[in-house]
């Protein structure tokens, strides 16, 4: 492909892109960031993890920001343009039917990650499902406080501050369909192991994606649509890629990732995402 020559806004999901299922971050990936960052593209996280889910290593690249929550809340340089979090008595009404059903739930805030404190247990068969899935070393050793550090395990699990609530499934069709029979005002999804089938249900205010999101930050920086690039693996990817001016599917990505992306690149642990970075020209 040719260089470019506008500056790019590019939006990078973390797990499976950004950073290997063993949660590595690749040095080709560190210092084509740092190369297109000094290009004067600006790069931010796209991810449906939280603020409180972001390391400070990941940090240290020198990232212009982050859409976490999958589009709930959105920074720029320090600046917060987007927070669309649930109410307190939301938190409690999907907490309780949760919970009443036996699909035991977590939190997920900027301020940190909270579950029950038999999330260990009840949460350890998934856990495992999901890293044995993503060829994880030592997926079938796993436990809930490797998957989650950090994780605050509370009785208290009604906040007011909640991006999204994730939540175990044990009939997954059926307790999906539940859930959206529930609570028709929410959005209701889904992310799992192998082959991306559902192992987690989550719950969000409703408008909440990562496309959204993308256009609140564009519009912020007075930035087109068309010289955004968007890099993904799963299936909550495919509306920013299809959004995006390019969109580029990771190696290790589901089928119909790829079959949505304008460009698909190697695996994350085998220098994709630099790959893809030096084939776009955003490296200078």
């Amino acid at each position: 492909m040719n260089a470019v020559t506008v500056p790019r806004t590019v939006f990078l999901d973390v797990d499976g892109t950004l950073v290997t299922y063993d949660n590595v971050l690749p040095d080709s990936a560190v210092r084509a960031i740092k190369e297109a960052r000094t290009a004067g593209h600006r790069v931010y996280v796209c991810t449906g993890r939280s603020r409180a889910e972001i390391p400070e290593t990941m940090w240290a690249i020198g990232l212009d920001g982050m859409i976490g929550g999958n589009g709930a809340y959105v920074e720029d340089g320090g600046e917060v343009l987007l927070h669309q979090h649930l109410s307190a008595a939301q938190c409690e009404q999907a907490v309780s039917w949760l919970r009443r059903r036996g699909l035991e739930p977590y939190l997920e805030a900027n301020s940190g990650l909270y579950a029950s404190s038999i999330f260990r247990d009840t949460a350890r068969s998934a856990i495992r499902a999901y890293a044995t899935g993503k060829g994880t070393t030592g997926a079938s050793s796993m436990e809930v406080d490797d998957a989650f550090p950090g994780m605050v395990f509370t009785d208290e699990l009604v906040r007011d501050d909640v991006n999204k609530i994730s939540f175990l499934l044990n009939s997954p069709e059926a307790d999906l369909a539940a859930a959206r029979r529930k609570f028709p005002d929410l959005v209701v999804g889904s992310w799992g192991g192998s082959g991306h089938e559902p192992l987690f249900g989550d719950v969000s205010c409703a408008g909440v994606s990562k496309r959204h999101a993308v256009d609140v930050l564009l519009a912020h920086r007075g930035a087109a649509r068309r010289d955004a690039v968007a890099f993904g693996d799963a299936a909550v990817d495919i509306e920013m890629l299809e959004h995006c001016g390019t969109g580029v599917a990771m190696g290790n990505g589901s089928r119909e990732v790829k079959d949505a992306a304008d460009l698909v690149t190697d695996d994350v642990e085998a220098d994709g995402l630099a790959k893809a970075f030096r084939r776009l020209g955003l490296n200078g």
